[in-house]
């Protein structure tokens, strides 16, 4: 049964698609961990979208422990935003924010700047969209969730993630940012830009910020400690009711998708988690069962949960998906078929 995803895996590096990979995934109760090519079992990669999960399993918690709730607005935890959508709206995509603010990424280049200054940035960000209109994927978004985290806790939301949920679950080698030269984290090929020339995920701006929507580095296994507290085989990070926002649909039934990468008449998105349903197409192609929760990211990170296979997967590698390579012939979606065939 295993021989399958190993294989595509090895073929992925062996033809050049990526120079790095680690694979982790649990199949019906068995644990499987793989590196292949230019990395080891310990090496860290750049979680890029991954991380939106993370962040939002800390707002659950935050809910579990009455700092946040998932309907409070906004601009309750913070006034001087222009967005007055709820937690529930921010972390599921629906809050009629766009997907990104070019006035924040310009602030994240300034050399001088903080998150407080990027925060700000954000936090100015009018809605394009009345909240539950539409589901645009929002890097804004889930930075506004993050910030209101900090305010209703008193914690900085990188403090209150590792105190609530990656100290519990022993994620040792996960963090948020990283240093510009630490040898242990694979640097991403074709990893796009931050703007004027800095590169995302290996550049020293994006490192020394580690953003809430994409600023966190890890490992495949620490990944998938992660999704086994999600569906109830790990460590019990969550009330029931918590843990049933992050695979159920938060909404209603809105069209939208990822940018300009995929687009659906119907996109369904839990807190932190999208949802597979019939998407079609879908990054992970049409294996997954329609109750699979999954989510990638822009360095070439791949999660799912698959709760009617009792499947759960983390892909973790060291290019951008900005070429589609993981879309061709022995990429994600085989993958992902050969994980629960």
């Amino acid at each position: 049964m295993t021989a399958a995803p190993l294989q595509l895996a090895a073929d992925l590096v062996e033809r050049g698609s990526v120079g790095a990979l680690q694979l982790a995934y649990r199949q019906q109760g068995q644990t499987t961990l793989a590196s292949f090519g230019a990395c080891d079992d310990h090496s860290r990669f750049a979680l890029a979208s991954l991380t939106k999960p993370l962040i939002a399993a800390a707002c659950l918690v935050a809910c579990d422990e009455g700092v946040l709730d998932l309907d409070r607005p906004l601009t309750t935890d913070v006034p001087e935003a222009r967005c007055a959508a709820t937690l529930r709206e921010l972390l599921a995509h629906a809050s009629g924010l766009p997907a990104d603010v070019p006035t924040a990424r310009k602030v994240q280049l300034d050399p001088a700047s903080t998150w407080t200054d990027v925060a700000a940035a954000y936090a100015a960000t009018p809605t394009i969209a009345p909240a539950r209109t539409h589901r645009t994927y929002s890097n804004a978004g889930y930075a506004l969730a993050a910030l209101a985290l900090e305010r209703a806790s008193g914690l900085s939301y990188d403090t209150y993630l590792r105190e609530a949920v990656l100290q519990p679950l022993g994620l040792q080698r996960t963090t948020l940012g990283a240093g510009s030269a630490e040898p242990t984290v694979i640097p991403v090929r074709e990893p796009g830009l931050l703007g004027h020339g800095e590169q995302l995920f290996n550049g020293p701006r994006f490192r020394t910020l580690g953003l809430p929507q994409s600023g966190g580095f890890g490992t495949a296994n620490d990944y998938l400690q992660f999704l086994l507290s999600v569906c109830g085989h790990g460590t019990d990070l969550f009330s029931a009711e918590a843990r049933a926002e992050l695979l159920t649909n938060q909404c209603g039934a809105l069209a939208g998708g990822v940018g300009d990468f995929m687009e659906w008449p119907v996109c369904d998105w839990a807190v932190g988690f999208e949802l597979r349903d019939g998407k079609a197409p879908h990054w992970t192609g049409p294996a997954l069962s329609p109750t699979s929760a999954t989510h990638f990211g822009a360095s070439g990170t791949l999660a799912f949960i698959d709760p009617v296979r009792d499947v759960q997967a983390v892909l973790l590698a060291d290019r951008g998906t900005y070429s589609r390579w993981m879309l061709e012939p022995g990429g994600w979606p085989d993958l992902c078929a050969a994980l629960v065939a």
